[in-house]
């Protein structure tokens, strides 16, 4: 499905907003697409500034030149960054962005955009960095940011840019729509909590990292019953294998999946993930403070982007 039509179908308030900004010529200077994880904003926020840049139509054609070359990276008048998974400093920032505010654009378009995924984990320098640019912005020189947290984003950041937010998209739309084109699995329901977004689900039913790192929970977890045992595989298995930020990220986030159907299975809620029962019930009979159990998770995912040592890390979450 095109981006365009995934956008009315799921989210039409958005789109509706941009559709009508750029047919105006009337784009806002700065703009904060907030929703859940998985909601492909990234996504989104790529395709704007390439409706932004586009020779052809209102929302971005995806095959003109500019389209093309804004896709490989090579368009002089886009920037993009993952401060997630980047972890950007403030040169970083104000080198790059104050070089594209202060030149003149090297594009015919005259147009220059600049997105931040996740713009919650900049740290506090280079938050008060990007605000500089916020306040004065440039004729013609726009921002798209992205998060899954606004509250950890900075009040005077908030008030300068235009917030939308992204709907959830009810899961059983997309198990109904995986069972009529005969792709529903254990994976398809497990990749259903980590996506808001029917076709990256799709595509990463044969994402070899999705299928290692999920190999990985799933022994971890039936191995629950004996410390000892579960220890070993941490340190044996789990840390050599998890040797990117992208793995890393996506353990936290599987495992906190199961923890967070364990806790809805133990206040008698009605668990998503039905072909993993089993599972749930190793971590039901063998975590005995399941809330400060998630509560350790959710905060030690939060410190991967502190650059502090992985190991060390994995070991104080799994072995606790």
């Amino acid at each position: 499905m095109k981006v365009s039509d995934k956008l009315k179908k799921y989210q039409p308030n958005a789109y509706n907003l941009f559709f009508n900004a750029l047919k105006n010529n009337k784009f806002f200077h700065g703009y904060l697409l907030v929703g859940k994880k998985g909601s492909s904003l990234g996504t989104y926020a790529k395709y704007l500034a390439k409706s932004l840049l586009c020779e052809k139509d209102i929302f971005a054609c995806d095959s003109c030149n500019t389209c093309n070359r804004v896709n490989e990276g090579i368009y002089g008048d886009f920037l993009s960054f993952d401060a997630r998974l980047d972890s950007i400093k403030i040169d970083d920032i104000r080198l790059k962005i104050e070089d594209l505010f202060s030149r003149s654009a090297s594009e015919k378009r005259g147009i220059k955009v600049y997105i931040i995924e996740n713009i919650e984990y900049l740290s506090l320098q280079g938050t008060n960095a990007l605000l500089k640019f916020l306040e004065e912005p440039p004729e013609n020189t726009y921002a798209i940011f992205t998060s899954e947290n606004e509250n950890k984003i900075l009040p005077t950041i908030l008030s300068r840019v235009e917030i939308i937010r992204f709907k959830d998209v009810d899961k059983e739309i997309f198990i109904k729509k995986a069972k009529d084109e005969n792709i529903l699995t254990e994976d398809f329901y497990l990749l259903s909590t980590l996506y808001n977004d029917y076709d990256e689900i799709v595509v990463n039913l044969s994402n070899e990292t999705f299928e290692l790192v999920k190999n990985l929970v799933i022994e971890y977890i039936k191995r629950l019953s004996n410390k000892k045992t579960a220890r070993f595989f941490v340190e044996k298995d789990i840390i050599p294998s998890l040797n990117s930020k992208e793995k890393v990220y996506l353990f936290y986030d599987l495992l906190i999946s199961f923890y967070n159907e364990a806790f809805k299975r133990k206040v008698d809620k009605e668990i998503f993930l039905k072909p993993f029962l089993g599972l749930i019930e190793i971590i039901l009979k063998n975590t005995s403070d399941l809330s400060n159990t998630i509560k350790i998770i959710l905060e030690d995912e939060n410190l991967i982007s502190k650059n502090i040592n992985i190991q060390l890390l994995l070991l104080h979450s799994l072995t606790s």
